[in-house]
């Protein structure tokens, strides 16, 4: 029975994660590596506004040949679910609230107030109406065009929108309840089809960044994971020869993986992939338990307790455990995943195992060392190498940074802003406990920012209308309203029709939440709050950006400062760490501390050396503590005893360790390269030491 608990214990992990569709808790997106704050949620709340859902369409040219190819287009976009096209037709509830509101909405041509000539304005306007052949549309509220509208103007030709000089274009907007990843995916791919089958055309939507990003990531990891197994298969079936042994450490690594997963969905909503990538590739570390119980034949004859396996994985297991208080999410994942995964593998390996059986199958593989470097001088280069890395090293806070960099996508999202006018602008959310204070909180940013672009700069305090109607009653526009009446009827216009010119009587305007939906501006309810999106000049961000109800949308800005207390939280977690490993050297060393501490010296200087030259992210400091803590289980296997079975357990480990990590330098994701690249140059360095450093034996 014993032979098949692997397998069982296997299969029913793998039920679990099928029957409760726990893939569908496995995100690309890296909001899900994010700290969990109001932060995270208000860039979630701003990814739900309409304005991160539209897609841009444009085809080469503007003459009719381009405009007829357009609109067969677009029927073609269409016909996809989800997605509409943009309407720019006026809303008649909020067009009839700005006319009603215009004289508080804009500012007066008070120059050309002064000087009307009433009478005479008002004939021009009569003599206009029965000279023309075509109808004259006259503003009754405003018909000596004295209020200052803002200019919308578009660029347009034969009714259609242009791109710059590029040519025509069409705006189309996603649904809000098509938000999901799937949804976004099926879209991408139906305007994928569409964009294949006509050349002539260009298309941008945010939404392409969550399906091209997840995509890639999802098959960069899974080259990754193909990578490492075949350097594992090569392992086993090239030197070890050993098909059963091969196929139980894949199950145990698999169950260990699996069985770390359900954990972590039970803990959390949702878990990024790469904290999969990063997990599976630290459970390597624990094929290290296997190969020093394999070699030295404790899965052939019962020789009792194995004390440095048990060392080596109880020192790896509390430096995960210190590091997992870091309050950045992903690290916090990764370390709980790799925790859950070593004990699990260890006690498989380590006394299931021995039940199973394993016999030594005869291969050829000779380990020679070459003890060339002594401690004290590997020590002593170790720590000049340090010093001059110390005074070079450059930190990254930019979490975006961690992310794959779609460069062709960036591209093509700066070819449609560099043609759409007024288009470099930077958004940013604003908050408030009620809709009058989001109002006030826009006008006190459009006072340093005039050019702001708001929907809310359609509305109006109840402080700035009161002051505007202070401003208005001393122009006296009432006479000019008595006036306009009592001579338009003796020119000949009907008697009603200037009742309301230049009439500011109205009272202060009341908005509700519905309201302002039913107007379709950018209003969001966050919890019991009211958000909206604005946009501003970019040379205005830094001093706006102060204010404390505003919130930058950019991950680089909004979380730097967190991830710089994380940094700064988890390099005092790691030399805490590092303390606890000090520790067990000073208790294990029997003598030979030089030899051990040169196991932390000189994977440090390799790794700093290299760090010195690179912007260092969070990763690469999170990985340089791990590498420490698997250094010095080398140490402890390396000086136990100088054995043929415990040099070959101690390759293979470094080898099977380097499957897991150091085929992440191939990924062109910075976060998962991060890892990969520190891993190896520690990995590296721990070989060197294994090869070539001098080594007194325990007795």
């Amino acid at each position: 029975m014993s032979k098949y608990i692997n397998y069982i214990f296997f299969f029913l992990l793998l039920c679990i994660f099928f029957i409760f569709d726990m893939s569908s808790k496995i995100s690309t997106n890296i909001q899900e590596i994010l700290p969990s704050s109001q932060k995270k949620e208000l860039l979630i709340e701003f990814s739900k506004f309409e304005s991160n859902k539209k897609i841009f369409l444009t085809i080469k040219g503007s003459d009719k040949e381009s405009l007829q190819k357009l609109q067969k287009i677009e029927n073609e976009f269409l016909k996809i679910d989800g997605v509409k096209k943009e309407d720019f037709k006026s809303n008649s509830k909020f067009l009839e609230y700005q006319k009603k509101y215009q004289l508080y909405l804009n500012d007066l041509n008070i120059e050309k107030l002064d000087k009307i000539d009433v009478d005479k304005e008002l004939r021009v306007l009569y003599n206009s109406i029965f000279d023309s052949f075509l109808t004259v549309n006259i503003d009754k509220n405003d018909p000596f065009s004295i209020i200052e509208k803002k200019d919308k103007s578009l660029n347009i030709k034969n009714g259609k929108l242009l791109l710059g000089e590029y040519g025509y274009l069409s705006i189309f907007t996603i649904e809000n309840k098509n938000s999901s990843l799937r949804d976004y995916s099926r879209i991408y791919d139906k305007i994928k089809t569409i964009e294949e089958e006509y050349s002539e055309i260009k298309s941008f939507s945010s939404i392409y960044y969550y399906v091209e990003n997840s995509r890639y990531i999802k098959n960069d990891a899974s080259n990754i994971v193909i990578l490492a197994t075949l350097v594992l298969l090569i392992l086993y079936i090239v030197f070890l020869r050993n098909i059963k042994l091969l196929i139980n450490t894949f199950l145990t690594l698999g169950s260990s993986a699996l069985l770390s997963i359900i954990v972590l969905v039970l803990l959390y909503d949702k878990i990024s992939l790469f904290v999969l990538v990063f997990g599976i590739s630290i459970s390597t570390i624990a094929i290290d338990y296997m190969f020093h119980h394999y070699f030295h034949k404790n899965y052939e004859d019962k020789l009792g307790f194995n004390k440095d396996v048990f060392i080596g994985f109880l020192t790896t297991f509390i430096a995960f455990f210190i590091l997992s208080f870091v309050d950045f999410l992903l690290i916090k994942q990764i370390t709980q995943f790799a925790m859950i995964s070593l004990f699990s593998s260890y006690l498989i390996f380590a006394f299931l195992y021995p039940y199973i059986k394993f016999n030594q199958n005869k291969f050829k593989f000779e380990i020679k060392s070459f003890p060339i470097f002594k401690s004290k001088y590997v020590l002593f280069f170790s720590i000049i190498i340090l010093g001059y890395s110390f005074q070079n090293l450059n930190f990254n806070f930019d979490v975006q940074s961690l992310n794959y960099d779609n460069k062709k996508l960036k591209e093509k999202e700066l070819f449609f802003k560099n043609n759409l006018l007024n288009e470099n602008r930077q958004a940013i959310i604003i908050k408030a406990k009620t809709i009058e204070q989001l109002i006030i909180y826009n006008e006190q940013i459009k006072k340093i920012d005039t050019p702001l672009q708001s929907s809310l700069n359609s509305l109006i305090s109840s402080d700035r209308f009161l002051l505007k109607h202070n401003q208005l009653q001393k122009l006296d526009l009432e006479s000019l309203n008595a006036k306009i009446i009592l001579l338009s009827s003796q020119i000949g216009f009907k008697k009603d029709t200037f009742t309301l010119a230049y009439n500011y009587d109205m009272p202060v305007p009341q908005y509700s939440y519905k309201r302002l939906k039913e107007f379709n501006l950018s209003i969001q309810k966050f919890k019991d709050e009211y958000v909206s999106v604005v946009y501003l000049s970019p040379d205005k961000i830094e001093e706006i950006e102060n204010f404390d109800f505003v919130y930058s949308v950019n991950i680089k800005h909004l979380f730097e400062k967190s991830l710089e207390e994380d940094l700064d939280k988890m390099i005092n977690l790691g030399l805490l760490s590092l303390f606890f490993i000090v520790i067990v050297i000073m208790l294990t060393s029997k003598g030979n501390i030089l030899y051990s501490m040169s196991f932390l010296l000189l994977p440090s200087a390799f790794i700093f050396l290299y760090l010195s030259f690179i912007e260092i992210n969070i990763l690469h400091i999170f990985m340089f503590f791990i590498i420490l803590a698997i250094s010095v289980d080398y140490s402890i296997y390396s000086r136990s005893c100088n054995t043929s079975a415990t040099k070959k357990a101690i390759i293979f480990s470094v080898l099977s360790s380097f499957s897991g990590f150091g085929v992440l330098v191939f990924s062109s994701i910075t976060s998962l390269y991060s890892i990969g690249s520190v891993a190896s140059l520690g990995i590296m360095a721990i070989l060197i030491l294994i090869l070539f450093e001098e080594v007194q034996y325990e007795s």
